[in-house]
């Protein structure tokens, strides 16, 4: 029975309820959704039914039913989602389609116009429909489904987006997940036939997580078979005539081929995912790019790869299945009338892709349907190439197996005809024979392409052999017809041996026999294509059983950090701690309060705020509640708190974690989980008051940390808006453009130059006017001293323009209160900054390393960056609040700030002269003698007490020379000492380490004393430098420092 998928509820829909509608399920508005599109609607008497259209009628080739109906989904989806003054029964009427299960024709073409404009005339009345659909038979008039007619607008609304394109590209995408898995399994059971060595493959390390994804895949198939990796010098089982049947490079390129794949096909779900999740104008401007156009060629050219990887594959069987070459030669599948042939099929497939990537370039609108389509046909041909090769492996096992069981018989006959048969222990390869054994995995599916061979003979007529039993679990008929087909297409490569075509004159007989193969070879390949289609049932049991073995497999797998993020020792963790302590002391003296925010937010929330961004964002998995993501950035979090908290005014600082599904580069200091520092202003001041605080905050924290050289690059939004509307950027285009324009510290100018132009539709002649403003290589510059640029700029051209001289003016007061703040000489007003989140309006700016503390080239990029975004708070409530701010990357400060403080653990010479304090203990207190351990406990809760920071040590009976190395070692200024002759007297001795003095002090008076001692030590030393004790006193070598994790430590005494 069909489930019941509920739209526009709180759950939000996924990939796999577009799959599950595509198959049939019916769906439901969410009551909610259903009254809130009522009360958006317009009144009854403000609706007016639109002229007549012109109908476009059922022209061209349509798409089948599953894209249709996922078609349909998808823009029934996006209105539900947000606001488009649609009436309810013109939203509703979607579903009531889909629940019909009638079938409306939509056209195949390049963009969504014409499959989007049948869906309107659908809603219209005038729906073109197949009635003779044995899937979906019927029509709407037949199942009462009435239409409501449509307004001029609703019409607009409902034929704009590209919600066809995502409909096919979700179902297209969703299935290719599930066969790519189909795939590998089908490699591991060819590796298995062509006896492959796979040891050097399956043991190395690969980049990216897909590619050792599936290497683990390979590994956890292909565990304990005996038919792989097999001895130098051992025979091939059947397969004596194939000499490159051992070679690993079968396998070779398997982990990069579907671990590319897997990763276009993640970010094209992600990209759809986070689509689906839109208002319908939102995923429109987000898809307006191309960018989903080329995720979704991406996904065709990797799965065009995975195919011809499986074609090669294939192509090790033809020497020993002579006519399966009418599976990997086109001309061969020609020449026997083979249409289903995988390698015509690949051929047009290819061809598909290469005209879609021809219209990219010459077409004025993207062909994103084409592309969508253009997916679904390479996933075609990817099915059809790994049903042919699974058919091949099995035909050859096949082959294997029977040879196995006919030596077995023949040498179980030998031994019961011997005269005198010898009595000995049975044989370890079994009472009949040598076994035939396969990995883990392979019978999984292999079995499944077992379970078709019933179907493999055109004749249902068609005499088979008795055959015999298969240790497998096979049945004896379903090996006897694999063998049969397997001789079969040994035999017909036999005839054809020698020569280069058979003539006409051999006559009807040897005709005969090549299309009775043919035929058969069709049938079998068209029976295990159905029980390898994503779509079919039978599939999904099988890789869900793989999945179980896959994951049983990886529980020895050593433990690790996951991508993008790592462990912090206790070394790290006190220079870190050095680090936000000097940032929070700069944010409290400027009067600033903390708070904290949720570390997920929904996603509603974060999207439409981050530009091309967005794809960064990590999606939470749907747990049946709200849909949720971890927050980007701090900075969307402090403007949804102000909204929803009604706030005015507030100064706030907040240090905490943020995450980017980004690719990481560690020793850049890029993470994908990552601290960042942030201090905004909110609410109305005069005008660049908080903006000079924030940046004179800035450079403030930058000069407290002092890990080198630095400059905060400054522009204005405005100013950079003003300079593309004078150089003739369409206002379209501006946002896209400042992307590019923000590579300029990465890239040369000739390459952001060719993006604008060639990625982003730009004219030639508009990015040479803006290389004007944004080169450093090119007079006048506009980079350098921010009263010098001013001059510059108030004397082109650009001043002229209203929007330039308003952010003019407003720099002009910005750089006159930082020079009273004596900030402004860490300034630099460079026109090229152009940071690309969407929600900045005013100032912007970014500080950046140009000097290491040591003098070095910093390996890091900027290092803070923030700027005014005055509409913000407003997309979250009816109320603007206008704010200001800036986060610190502190995870690249830290790489600086890491370096500068273990450079001064070693001396001029480079030896280990100290180290980091990972402890900020004061006083240590240990004792001579047995049963000292309470007494000791008994001090330093008295020490406790006092606020000191103490240690007692675990030992029971610590050594003199252990307890003064422990604390040398960890930089612990004191050390509490005594023994009975001390607890006899009532007093201790408490030795300063850095003098090397002793003092005899009352027990009684050791709390008070010791606190006025630790007063006077001031700022607590961050690097131990180890003392030049007296020999006496140096600890034994069983007690130095025993080296972990990269870190010095050693045991409390």
């Amino acid at each position: 029975m069909a489930s019941l998928i509920v739209i526009g509820g709180p759950s939000g829909t996924d990939l796999e309820t577009v799959v599950q509608v595509a198959h049939g399920d019916a769906v439901v508005l969410d009551a909610p959704t259903a009254d809130r599109i009522k009360k958006e609607s317009p009144s009854p008497k403000d609706y007016k039914p639109e002229d007549q259209p012109e109908l476009y009628g059922s022209k061209g080739q349509a798409l089948d039913i599953m894209e249709s109906r996922a078609g349909i989904l998808c823009r029934l989806i996006s209105l539900a989602n947000g606001s488009t003054k649609l009436r309810l029964p013109v939203v509703q009427y979607l579903a009531d389609i889909l629940n019909a299960q009638v079938n409306i024709q939509l056209t195949s073409s390049a963009t969504d116009n014409i499959p989007l404009r049948q869906i309107a005339d659908a809603v219209a009345g005038n729906a073109c429909q197949d009635s003779n659909s044995t899937a979906s038979p019927g029509t709407l008039e037949q199942k009462q489904v009435t239409p409501p007619g449509l307004s001029q607008h609703e019409r607009t609304v409902l034929q704009s987006g590209q919600w066809v394109t995502l409909g096919v590209a979700a179902v297209t995408v969703q299935h290719a997940r599930q066969l790519l898995l189909g795939a590998t399994a089908v490699a591991a059971l060819s590796a298995e036939a062509l006896q492959t060595q796979v040891k050097a493959t399956l043991e190395d390390q690969y980049a990216g997580k897909a590619a050792n994804d599936t290497v683990a895949a390979l590994t956890a198939l292909l565990k304990d078979s005996p038919r792989v990796n097999p001895r130098k010098g051992a025979p091939l089982e059947a397969l004596s005539s194939v000499p490159q049947a051992r070679d690993p490079e079968i396998l070779a390129a398997l982990h990069t081929c579907h671990g590319a794949a897997e990763e276009a096909l993640a970010a094209a779900s992600a990209t759809i995912k986070g689509l689906l999740a839109l208002p319908a104008q939102a995923a429109q401007a987000q898809s307006s790019h191309g960018s989903l156009t080329w995720l979704l060629l991406g996904v065709a050219s990797k799965l065009l790869l995975t195919a011809g990887l499986s074609m090669q594959r294939m192509a090790a069987y033809a020497a020993t299945l002579p006519h399966c070459k009418v599976f990997t030669e086109a001309a061969a599948a020609q020449q026997a009338s083979f249409s289903e042939s995988p390698a015509l099929v690949l051929q047009q497939a290819r061809a598909a892709v290469k005209d879609v990537m021809s219209q990219m370039v010459s077409a004025n609108k993207e062909p994103s349907l084409a592309a969508a389509q253009a997916a679904a046909t390479a996933l075609k041909a990817a099915h059809r190439a790994v049903a042919a090769e699974a058919l091949l492996a099995c035909l050859t096992l096949g082959l294997a197996e029977s040879t196995s069981q006919a030596s077995g018989r023949a040498a179980k006959a030998s031994k019961e005809n011997a005269p005198n048969p010898a009595k000995g222990k049975p044989s370890k390869k079994g009472k009949d024979g040598p076994s035939f054994g396969l990995g883990k995995g392979s019978p999984l599916i292999r079995s499944l392409i077992h379970s078709t061979a019933t179907q493999w003979a055109p004749d249902p007529d068609s005499s088979q052999a008795k055959g015999h039993d298969s240790t497998d679990g096979a049945s004896s008929d379903t090996l006897t017809q694999v063998v049969q087909l397997a001789r079969q297409l040994q035999s017909s490569g036999e005839e054809e041996a020698g020569q280069a075509s058979v003539p006409e004159t051999l006559g009807e007989a040897a005709e005969a026999v090549g299309r009775r193969t043919v035929m058969q070879l069709q049938q079998a390949l068209k029976a295990v294509q159905q029980s390898l289609d994503p779509r079919g049932l039978q599939l999904g049991p099988v890789l869900a059983d793989i999945r179980s073995l896959i994951e049983s497999n990886q529980a020895n797998r050593k433990p690790k950090a996951a991508k993008g993020t790592r462990d912090l020792s206790p070394e790290q963790m006190a220079i870190r701690e050095v680090a936000f302590n000097k940032i929070t002391a700069v944010f409290k003296r400027h009067g600033a309060v903390c708070i904290d925010t949720p570390v997920f937010e929904l996603r509603e929330t974060l999207m439409g705020k981050y530009g091309e961004d967005t794809k960064l964002i990590y999606d939470l998995a749907d747990q049946g509640g709200e849909i949720l993501s971890l927050r980007y950035d701090l900075t969307v979090p402090f403007a949804r708190y102000v909204a929803q908290h009604a706030i005015s005014n507030m100064k706030r600082y907040h240090i905490a974690k943020v995450y980017r599904r980004d690719q990481p580069q560690m020793a850049k200091g890029r993470f994908r989980e990552f601290y960042q520092c942030d201090l905004d202003i909110a609410g109305s001041y005069p005008s660049m008051v908080p903006d000079s605080e924030v940046l004179k905050v800035v450079v403030e924290i930058l000069l407290e940390l002092d890990v080198g050289e630095f400059v905060v690059k400054l522009n204005h939004r405005r100013l950079l808006d003003a300079m593309m509307d004078l150089c003739g950027v369409p206002p379209s285009k501006f946002r896209p453009i400042c992307s590019a324009i923000d590579k300029l510290d990465k890239e040369p100018w000739e390459e952001v130059r060719r993006e604008m132009v060639e990625q982003k539709g730009l004219a030639p002649e508009a990015a040479d006017a803006i290389g004007r403003y944004v080169r450093d290589d090119v007079e006048p510059k506009f980079q350098g001293q921010p009263q010098q640029i001013l001059e510059k700029l108030q004397a082109d051209p650009l001043a002229q323009v209203p929007a330039a001289k308003e952010a003019l003016t407003e720099l002009t007061t910005l750089f006159n209160l930082l020079s009273h703040m004596q900030g402004l000489h860490h300034i630099e007003f460079n026109m090229s900054l152009a940071r690309g989140l969407d929600y900045y309006t005013g100032v912007i700016y970014e500080a950046v390393m140009l000097k290491s503390w040591n003098g070095g080239q910093p390996q890091v990029g900027s290092v803070a960056a923030g700027g005014r975004y005055d509409k913000l708070v407003g997309m979250f409530s009816s109320k603007d609040v206008p704010a200001v701010g800036v986060s610190v990357g502190i995870e690249r400060v830290f790489n600086l700030l890491e370096d500068k403080i273990m450079a001064a653990c070693k001396d001029p010479t480079g030896a280990v002269s100290g180290k980091i304090r990972e402890t900020d203990t004061e006083v240590l207190v240990t004792s001579i003698g047995k049963g000292m351990q309470p007494k000791r406990m008994q001090m330093c809760a008295a020490l406790w007490a006092q606020g000191v920071k103490a240690e007692f040590g675990y030992k029971a009976a610590p050594t003199i020379k252990d307890a003064l190395g422990y604390a040398d070692d960890n930089g612990i200024p004191f050390v509490v000492l005594f023994g009975e002759s001390e607890l006899a007297s009532a007093s201790v001795k408490v030795k300063d380490m850095e003098q090397g003095t002793e003092e005899v002090v009352a027990i009684a008076d050791l709390p008070s004393h010791v606190a006025k001692l630790v007063q006077g030590l001031g700022e607590r030393t961050l690097v131990a430098t180890k003392r030049q004790a007296p020999a006496t006193e140096q600890p034994p070598a069983s007690s130095s420092h025993q080296k972990e994790a990269g870190r010095s430590s050693k045991a409390s005494p």
